[in-house]
C-alpha cells in the first residue's frame, strides 16, 4: 500500500518540484502536498518590506512612544502613504498589505483623539525634535488652499482666493518647515483669512509646543504684515522675507549716479539699512538687500513691451480700453503713460530681501530665503502623493485628525526619500511587490520571502539602517 500511494504521488507530481518541509512523520502535508495541482495554502502574506520601512521612519521619530503605541494612527498614517484614501478605503488598503485594521466604528472614535491642540502639539515636538531645531534654526513658513466639493459653507470651509483658482469652499493649511522642507507643524485656518493672519498664530503654537525661541522665520512677502514683523520681533525671533520693490531704492539710485552709462550685472546686490515698521528716521532695525536678476529682468521687460505695444493700441482707437497699467486716463485726453513703463524697467529684475539678521552676509540671506522651493515640494508631495485634500472629512475634527495624520506622513515620507534619493510614489509601488508568507502545515507555521533583488535590498538597508 506504501509503494502504491508513493507511485500515486510521483504520477501527480510530475516534473514539480515538491516542497521539502519537515513534516515530523505525519506524512502528506494536511490540505496540499506542496504540487502544482496540489498546493499548500497560503494562512498569511503582508507588504513586510514596506511595512517595515514605514514603521522604522515612525519609531525613528518617536511617534510610537509619543501616541502611546497607539495602533490606530499608526495604520492610518501607514495606509496614507501606501494608498491614500478616505479613512474607509483604509481599512481594505491595508489589509491588502496584510494588516488587520480595526473597525471603521473603532476609527470613527478614536479621531476626535487625534485632532486636539495637545496630540498636535506632541505630534510637533517629535519632529522638531528629530529636525534638530534649536536655537539660531530657519523656519519656512507657507499656506496653501484645500477646496471641497461642495456648494455649502460652514464655520471653517469658506469661499475665497484659492491657489487652485476654484470657487468651492476652501480651508487655508499653514506649514511650518526646516530649511531641507521637512515638516514641523500643520494647522487649518478658514478659507477666505488673509495669509498674513495665519503665520503668527502657527508660530506661537509652535513655540508653546517646543518651547521655541531664537530661530529665524523665512516666508514670502504675502506672508508678512507691519504687524507680523514686529510680533516676531517681540516674541525674540528674526525672520527673512522677500519685499516688494515699488520706487527705485536710493542704494540704487545712488549706483546708477555714480556709474552713468552702466548697465546692472547679473547677480549684483546692493544693501541698505531698513525699519521693520516702516519708518524713514530712528536706529534701522532690519536690512534689505537688493538682487538683479538678469533672467527675472528679461520676463519683466517682455510683459512690459507686451502692455505698452495694447496701450498704443487702445490710445489709438484700435481696440476697447481694458485694464492697462500704461493707460493715462486721468490726463485730457487718454494717454500712454511712458514715464510709469520707463521706472518699470528701470525696476525690472530687481528684488528685495529683508533680514532683522544684520550681520549675516547678502549670498547667505538669498540662499536661505530660496530654501523655500523646499517648503513648496513638500506641500506638492502632501497634495499629489499623498492627497492630503480631505475630500471625505466634514467635522472641524475630522479635519484637524486628517491633517495630522497627513503631517506624519509627510514627516515619514520624506525620511525615505531623503535616504534612498527615489520618490515616496516609486518607493511604494516598488516594495509593495516583495512579500512574505506564512504557510501552516501539519500544523506548524512556515514562513517564505521573495526574495529582494540587490538594488532593492539596498534600497531597504538605507532606510532600516540609514
Amino acid at each position: 500500500m506504501s509503494l502504491l500511494k508513493a507511485q500515486a504521488q510521483r504520477i501527480i507530481d510530475g516534473d514539480q518540484l515538491v516542497l521539502d518541509l519537515p513534516l515530523g512523520g505525519l506524512g502528506t502535508a494536511l490540505g496540499g502536498s506542496g504540487s502544482k495541482d496540489n498546493p499548500l495554502p497560503v494562512t498569511g502574506q503582508k507588504a513586510g518590506y514596506l511595512l517595515d520601512c514605514i514603521d522604522a521612519c515612525y519609531q525613528r521619530l518617536g511617534l510610537d512612544v509619543a501616541t502611546g503605541d497607539d495602533q490606530v494612527f499608526l495604520d492610518l498614517v501607514r495606509a496614507r502613504i501606501i494608498q491614500p484614501g478616505s479613512k474607509l478605503d483604509s481599512i481594505e488598503t491595508l489589509a491588502e498589505v496584510g494588516v488587520a485594521s480595526a473597525s471603521y466604528k473603532t476609527i470613527q472614535r478614536r479621531l476626535p483623539g487625534y485632532a486636539t491642540d495637545d496630540f498636535r502639539e506632541i505630534l510637533s515636538q517629535c519632529l522638531a525634535r528629530h529636525a534638530g531645531v534649536g536655537r539660531g534654526s530657519f523656519i519656512l513658513y507657507d499656506v496653501t488652499t484645500l477646496y471641497f466639493e461642495t456648494d455649502t459653507p460652514d464655520d471653517l470651509r469658506k469661499s475665497g482666493y484659492s491657489k487652485e483658482r476654484r470657487v468651492e469652499p476652501q480651508i487655508l493649511v499653514g506649514l511650518l518647515a526646516d530649511q531641507t522642507g521637512f515638516p514641523l507643524h500643520i494647522g487649518a485656518f478658514e478659507g477666505n483669512k488673509a495669509e498674513t493672519h495665519t503665520m503668527l498664530p502657527m508660530i506661537r503654537a509652535f513655540q508653546q509646543a517646543y518651547n521655541l525661541n531664537e530661530v529665524t522665520v523665512v516666508a514670502d512677502a504675502g506672508m508678512f504684515s507691519a504687524g507680523n514683523k514686529q510680533a516676531i520681533i517681540d516674541a525674540g525671533l528674526d525672520y527673512i522675507l522677500s519685499t516688494k520693490v515699488p520706487n527705485v531704492p536710493e542704494v540704487i539710485a545712488s549706483w546708477v549716479r555714480q556709474h552713468p552709462g552702466l548697465e546692472y550685472t547679473h547677480g549684483q546686490i546692493w544693501s541698505q539699512p531698513s525699519f521693520s515698521d516702516g519708518r524713514q528716521s530712528g536706529t534701522p532695525n532690519s536690512v534689505t538687500h537688493y538682487h538683479y536678476s538678469f533672467d527675472r529682468a528679461r520676463r519683466t521687460v517682455r510683459g512690459i513691451d507686451e502692455q505698452l505695444a495694447k496701450a498704443k493700441r487702445a490710445v489709438n482707437g484700435e481696440v476697447a480700453i481694458k485694464r492697462n497699467r500704461y493707460v493715462d486716463l486721468k490726463a485730457p485726453n487718454k494717454q500712454v503713460n511712458f514715464t510709469l513703463a520707463a521706472k518699470h524697467r528701470q525696476l525690472a529684475g530687481i528684488k528685495g530681501y529683508e533680514t532683522t539678521l544684520t550681520s549675516m552676509s547678502a549670498s547667505d540671506v538669498l540662499g536661505m530665503y530660496r530654501r523655500l522651493l523646499n517648503i513648496e515640494r513638500s506641500f506638492r508631495m502632501a497634495k499629489s502623493d499623498l492627497q492630503a485634500r480631505p475630500i471625505y472629512a466634514r467635522k472641524h475634527d475630522s479635519i484637524n485628525a486628517h491633517l495630522n495624520i497627513v503631517m506624519a506622513a509627510l514627516a515619514i515620507s520624506k525620511m525615505m526619500e531623503n535616504a534612498t534619493g527615489e520618490t515616496i510614489k516609486r518607493l511604494v509601488r516598488t516594495l509593495k511587490k516583495y512579500r512574505s508568507f506564512e504557510l501552516t502545515v501539519a500544523g506548524r507555521a512556515i514562513h517564505a520571502a521573495t526574495p529582494l533583488p540587490a538594488d532593492t535590498q539596498a534600497i531597504v538597508t538605507k532606510i532600516l539602517q540609514p
